[in-house]
C-alpha cells in the first residue's frame, strides 16, 4: 500500500511540474502550441458547448437543484475522459464552473464531492471530483470537507438501464462527518450528470444526516 501511495504522489507531482515548467505549453486536447497561460487552444475552446441549465432531481419526497456547466459531447466528452487519467485536464473546467456559480448566484457554506470507490481510487490514484472541489474552494474561499464515502461496492454504471442505475446506487453512500454539516448549505461537485442517481443518493444521505440544503454542480450534462 505504501509503495502505491508514493507512486500516486509522484505521478501527481510530475503532472503539476510538467504543467508549470513545460518549455512549450501545448493544448491538452490537440497539442497545438499555446501563447498564453491556458490549457486549451482557441479552436478546442470553441468546441466546448456551454449548458448552464438547471435540472430538478425529484425522487421519493426529495427535490434537489442540479446545475451543469457544459454539455457532455464533442471536446467536453473527450476532455472528461482524458481527465479520468490526467487530473491536470480539470484546469480546463474551472472557469466554466465558476461562471455557472456566478450566473445562478449559487450560495453555499462548504464544498464536498462524490466519493470514489476504493477500487477506482487505487486505479487512478486520485478523485477527480475532489480535485475540482479544491479548485472551486480556491476561487471561493470556502472549505472542502470529505462528507461521504462509499458504503458498499457497486456495479459499473456503464451498460445499465436508467432504472438499473438507480437500483445499483441506492444506499451505497454514507455520511462520515455529520458534525461538520449540521444546518449547512453544501455544494456537491461531480463530473457528469446522466440519470442523476449518483448525485441524488449522495444528496439524500447528507440531508438525512442533518445538512440544511444540497446544491449539485456538475461539469457536464449527458443523457442516457
Amino acid at each position: 500500500m505504501g509503495n502505491g501511495i508514493v507512486k500516486n504522489i509522484r505521478y501527481i507531482l510530475k503532472c503539476v511540474l510538467n504543467l508549470i515548467y513545460s518549455a512549450e505549453k501545448k493544448c491538452i486536447l490537440c497539442g497545438e502550441s499555446l501563447q498564453e497561460d491556458k490549457v486549451l487552444c482557441i479552436n478546442c475552446t470553441r468546441g466546448m458547448k456551454v449548458c448552464n441549465n438547471i435540472v430538478k432531481l425529484i425522487h421519493e419526497e426529495y427535490i434537489f437543484n442540479c446545475y451543469s456547466s457544459l454539455y457532455y459531447s464533442g471536446n467536453v466528452k473527450e476532455l472528461i475522459l482524458k481527465y479520468k487519467n490526467n487530473f491536470t485536464a480539470g484546469l480546463a473546467f474551472i472557469n466554466y464552473i465558476m461562471d455557472t456559480i456566478e450566473i445562478h448566484n449559487i450560495k453555499f457554506d462548504i464544498i464536498t464531492y462524490v466519493p470514489s470507490s476504493k477500487k477506482t481510487l487505487k486505479e487512478r490514484g486520485y478523485n477527480q471530483g475532489e480535485y475540482l472541489a479544491k479548485l472551486v474552494a480556491e476561487r471561493t474561499n470556502k472549505k472542502v470537507i470529505r462528507v461521504l464515502e462509499k458504503s458498499r461496492e457497486t456495479k459499473d454504471q456503464i451498460g445499465l438501464t436508467k432504472n438499473q442505475r438507480w437500483e445499483n446506487l441506492e444506499n451505497s453512500f454514507k455520511c462520515v462527518n455529520r458534525n461538520k454539516i449540521q444546518d449547512k448549505k453544501i455544494l456537491l461537485i461531480d463530473d457528469v450528470l446522466t440519470t442523476g442517481a449518483t448525485a441524488f443518493f449522495c444528496s439524500k444521505e447528507m440531508v438525512s444526516s442533518g445538512c440544511k440544503e444540497v446544491i449539485i454542480l456538475t461539469v457536464a450534462k449527458s443523457t442516457l
